[in-house]
């Protein structure tokens, strides 16, 4: 048996094959995810405290 991965996808979203090297060309490595953090996004501890909690509880109930 044959597989073709891209045998249902539209025209326009298959293109020719790039080289690895060309795509990451430039791109820094990850260091962290301290580069990614906003200074106080959220007002005070409080409010960061309780979305954790909704996240965690969000997490949760996906494992049930």
């Amino acid at each position: 048996m044959t597989l073709n991965p891209q045998s249902d996808l539209p025209a326009e979203w298959i293109s020719d094959k790039q080289d690895l090297a060309e795509l990451v060309k430039g791109v820094k490595p990850y260091t962290g995810g301290d580069e990614y953090a906003i200074p106080d996004f959220f007002a005070n501890d409080e409010e960061q405290q309780e979305f954790v909690a909704w996240v965690r509880a969000e997490r949760d109930k996906e494992l049930v």
